[in-house]
């Protein structure tokens, strides 16, 4: 099994995928651990990330931020079953009711027909019938059990709540203390909010942590292009937004396409394929589909099969080998154009066009920022992007990037340091399957004829790995 991709594997950390045991065996496989905030598994977290870094402290952590913290107000389960209709109402305290539901949505009687509302852990999702003064008559569409003080998500209306609290800061700042890396906050809907998330943390040193907007809503897919240009990547939860793309005509291809003309990474999450009881990501109809869309990540969910998330990983990493080993080049296309960046573009665009142009197994380039390795990611070169950096946050955040293998080196290496090293990096990356004739490209792209930090000047070359 090679445990290289062109994508990315993000996992949720869930009690099973969390033992140390499983961990252990599934670090190789998965590029980024996601801890959400909206389920109702978080006490024991930190302890999670502890142990992460322990077995393997490249890794980076995600963070989810709380969806609309709306919840269940009854103090007992209430049993419902499919097609049957039940009743909801208001309330701001809790009832012990177990003939309706209360929720602590002071506009729940505003829902519109045909609302769809989700209870999260319990995994039952109702629709609005009718709405009366007194209540609201839902029918049931999933049964089972409606647990007491379960999260409610609205997934075709939007709630009137404040999207950035006191709560979220206090969350934040907590899990900054934890050591994560990433921060996803839920339920954005334009540039403002991811403005007032990036302010708060500028306040407490942390500006330089990067955000994942998620697009759940109508009012973020209108803003989607304000809202990629001020991220750094986004997350499509398709589920969500895939009836207001209908009815805007929006195709997820031309979607994926707006977003990656900023060059931001995309992640899809499909969430109704975990009601089914086929796993939707070891599907391999499926798995062929999403690599055919050139997706830069797959977000594995938390609610993993509780017995077997090491089987759905490894299962996964199989077939995403034999399918993005398939893809075929796309057409380039060049990156507007930029007064700040047109030294590096204009050589990260023609290091792309020798790939297509010349059998190259693999591109290596050294980066600061890298600037240059998501520039690199953003064409689709297929070919592996093997990158070297002396930034500690560099390092954490190519994790992210499609294509990317990267190492960290040490501060005190230059360039003729550095060339010593990529040939057994290569070796190991292709596990020694790979000859003396082989072709190399090795690309540095600095907007100065020559970086004084790195000793490196701008250059494209093409070596056989045997006169590296």
């Amino acid at each position: 099994m090679n445990n290289f991709h062109f994508s990315k594997i993000i996992a949720g950390v869930w009690p099973t995928l969390a033992k140390e045991t499983v961990l252990s065996k599934v670090t190789n496989f998965v590029d980024i651990f996601r801890i959400s905030l909206s389920w109702w598994f978080d006490d024991n977290n930190k302890k999670y990330i502890d142990t992460l870094m322990k077995l393997d402290n490249s890794k980076t952590v995600m963070l989810e931020t709380k969806w609309t913290d709306i919840r269940v107000k009854n103090v007992l389960d209430i049993s419902v079953r499919k097609g049957s209709t039940i009743s909801m109402d208001y309330s701001e305290y809790a009832q012990e009711n177990d003939k309706r539901i209360f929720i602590d949505y002071p506009g729940i009687k505003n829902l519109p027909t045909w609302t769809k509302i989700y209870f999260q852990q319990s995994d039952i999702l109702i629709k609005v019938k009718s709405t009366k003064e007194e209540f609201v008559m839902c029918e049931v569409l999933q049964w089972w059990k409606v647990l007491q003080y379960d999260r409610v998500d609205f997934w075709s209306y939007e709630v009137d709540v404040p999207f950035f609290t006191e709560k979220d800061k206090k969350d934040i700042l907590r899990w900054l203390e934890y050591g994560v890396h990433l921060i996803s906050p839920s339920n954005i809907k334009t540039k403002d909010d991811v403005i007032q998330i990036k302010d708060f943390l500028a306040t407490q040193n942390a500006e330089k942590m990067k955000i994942i907007s998620k697009i759940e809503n109508a009012q973020a897919l209108n803003h989607i292009d304000q809202i990629a240009d001020i991220s750094d990547w986004i997350i499509l939860v398709y589920d969500k937004i895939s009836s207001f793309m209908t009815k805007k005509k929006i195709s997820l291809e031309s979607l994926i396409k707006r977003i990656r003309a900023t060059w931001r990474p995309v992640i899809i999450n499909f969430i109704d394929n975990f009601w089914t009881n086929k796993y939707p990501l070891t599907d391999e109809a499926y798995i062929k589909k999403l690599c055919y869309r050139w997706i830069d990540w797959f977000m594995l969910d938390i609610m993993i099969k509780e017995d077997d998330p090491l089987n759905i990983i490894t299962e996964m990493s199989d077939l995403l080998d034999k399918y993005e080993l398939r893809l075929q080049p796309r057409e380039l296309e060049r990156f507007d154009e930029n007064e700040e960046s047109m030294v590096r573009d204009y050589i990260i665009f023609n290091a792309c066009r020798v790939v297509q142009e010349v059998d190259v197994r693999a591109i290596v380039c050294f980066t600061e920022n890298w600037y240059t390795s998501s520039r690199l990611a953003s064409l689709n070169p297929t070919v592996p992007v093997i990158t070297f950096t002396k930034s500690d946050e560099t390092y954490r955040y190519l994790n992210i990037l499609r294509w990317s293998r990267w190492y960290k080196i040490s501060q005190s290496f230059n360039y003729e340091n550095l060339k010593r090293i990529w040939k057994e990096m290569i070796r190991i990356i292709f596990k020694w399957n790979i000859s003396l004739d082989d072709k190399i490209l090795i690309v540095q792209a600095n907007e100065f004829q020559k970086d004084a930090k790195s000793d490196m000047i701008n250059w494209v070359e093409l070596y056989k790995f045997k006169n590296i």
